[in-house]
């Protein structure tokens, strides 16, 4: 695969047409984006850009190695079979032979929804056994036990016996596994470059290069201004003794604590009151504050309530962290060093996963893109046409998103503010509570307003969750959530929207610009 013929990354760049941009901007991982992309690149007809759909589709392969439905898609497809090697369609028509979705899949898709591990690797461990040619079974297994985190019992399902003529497939998943549970090692700088220079159009590849070579990746700088932490709380006793703990490990400099307890009814009071001596102990006293609530008054009102706080009013920066985070040491430097790097961001925020499986990314940065529908059809559930890139939720982590950059929307599990912007862009719409959306309302009127948030992808949290049976949520959550998810679109303009997607679509642009003029200076 070559390059198109242009002298510079900025120049290559440049050559692509912008609604082609606007996909690529979002980053190259991911399957529905990458086959998104290839389809977009073929339907162009520009033999310029059969590279990129080529790449796509090699990485799709890549990242999916026993993905039968996507084998026999591409087998069948005209326009994508010319761009795969001999060797990726050897392997695919291996694949396509040996993958069948079984006729019912009733119990298998009931123990899924019920989330039970140890009865669903059972259940595979068995569909393997018994139907060993049937690389559905093992495509699920390698998925079910990716998300748990179980490397070996995907090393065990992939291991299992075979027919003859499996193994090419086989190998590619056993290459696959390695690379995710295997733990993360500084890439090859040189040889990134040299990647990038052959696969331009690859964003994911750019950013990472660039702040390797540029030391963003290793940067630490003290938040420069005073700062208050703000937590708020409500019966997860257990939760917010282990996140204090990591808290008063962390280098904070001379920042403030407050945590609210917001109505608790566990020994929650309890542990904090040992939390205020451990603290004072160790910071002295004053810095580290408990304010109770006799109920229990909701996520965002629990944010405003901090916020107006005089004794938070009065700090430059104000923090807002889950009570059930695990921090990194340097977090809060990791922080600092992108409000260095993007002083005037209305917000700066981080990677965050799954505490039991950090290769799930919870969240990571999102983008403002135009969804369909019409901003009156309310038989919706989206009644404005806009909606935020997901492209963290379609593979796992492989450090893909460990950069610094502009976005629409960043996680309210860790976030940093200006006090001053937080207070003039307004508090957190309390009618969104209770659910997670009050934070990326925030966001989107900082988007607005210009002031667009920063993803510090250096930074990695880890984000305690429910498993198992305690993980269900009720018809009643989920329709509250989904009520909440129709309101906040109602609450902004479609044409507020609009303008600010454009300004987002600008602001990448130029940030991207800058970072390939970097890089072709090396």
């Amino acid at each position: 695969m070559t390059r198109a013929d242009t002298d510079s990354l900025t120049g290559f760049w440049r050559s692509l047409p912008e609604e082609l941009k606007v996909k690529l901007r979002l980053g190259f991982t991911g399957k529905g984006h990458l086959l998104d992309v290839a389809d977009w690149c073929l339907r162009s007809g520009a033999a310029a850009l059969v590279p990129v759909a080529a790449d796509a589709l090699h990485n799709v392969v890549r990242e999916h190695p026993l993905d039968g439905g996507v084998a026999r898609e591409l087998l069948a497809s005209g326009p994508a079979r010319p761009l795969l090697t001999p060797e990726t369609l050897d392997r695919l028509n291996a694949l396509a032979v040996h993958w069948r979705r079984p006729d019912d899949l009733e119990a298998f898709l009931h123990l899924l929804a019920g989330r039970e591990y140890s009865e669903i690797s059972r259940f595979l461990r068995q569909a393997v056994a018994e139907q060993p040619d049937n690389l559905f079974w093992r495509e699920q297994a390698m998925m079910v036990g990716s998300v748990e985190g179980d490397s070996v019992f995907v090393s065990e399902v992939l291991d299992f016996d075979t027919v003859s003529g499996v193994e090419k497939v086989i190998y590619p998943a056993k290459s696959v596994a390695k690379t995710y549970f295997s733990p993360k090692a500084d890439p090859n700088v040189g040889q990134l470059l040299a990647t990038l220079r052959q696969r331009p159009w690859d964003v994911s590849l750019a950013l990472r290069a660039h702040d390797l070579f540029k030391g963003v990746a290793k940067a630490r700088q003290p938040v420069p201004g005073s700062a208050a932490i703000l937590l708020y709380s409500w019966n997860k006793a257990d939760e917010l003794d282990a996140t204090l703990a990591s808290l008063l490990a962390s280098d904070l400099g001379d920042a403030s604590v407050f945590v609210l307890d917001n109505g608790s009814t566990d020994c929650t009071g309890e542990v904090l009151a040992g939390w205020e001596s451990r603290f004072a102990d160790q910071w002295g006293a004053g810095r580290f504050t408990v304010v109770t609530l006799p109920v229990n008054i909701g996520a965002a009102p629990a944010r405003n309530w901090l916020l107006h706080m005089d004794a938070v009013r009065t700090h430059e920066f104000v923090c807002y962290l889950d009570d059930d985070v695990e921090l990194p040491e340097d977090w809060f430097l990791l922080l600092g060093a992108a409000v260095a790097e993007y002083p005037d961001a209305g917000v700066w925020g981080c990677k965050v996963v799954d505490h039991s499986n950090p290769l799930l990314i919870q969240n990571a940065d999102t983008h403002l893109l135009a969804g369909p529908g019409s901003p009156t059809d309310l038989a919706r559930m989206a009644p404005n046409p806009f909606k935020l890139s997901d492209l963290h939720i379609q593979t796992l982590d492989s450090g893909l998103f460990d950069f610094l950059r502009p976005c629409a929307s960043v996680t309210g599990c860790c976030h940093l503010f200006r006090t001053e912007t937080l207070l003039d862009s307004g508090d957190f719409a309390i009618q969104l509570s209770p659910s997670q959306y009050d934070d990326m309302e925030h966001d989107l009127r900082l988007c607005e307003a210009g002031l667009f948030p920063v993803y510090q992808g250096h930074l990695t949290i880890r984000h305690k969750k429910r498993t198992g049976a305690a993980s269900r949520t009720s018809m009643q959550e989920e329709g509250n959530a989904l009520g909440n998810k129709y309101k906040m679109q109602t609450m902004h303009d479609p044409a507020a929207i609009k303008a600010a997607m454009l300004a987002e679509q600008q602001f990448l642009e130029a940030d991207l610009l800058a970072k390939l003029d970097y890089l072709d200076t090396l």
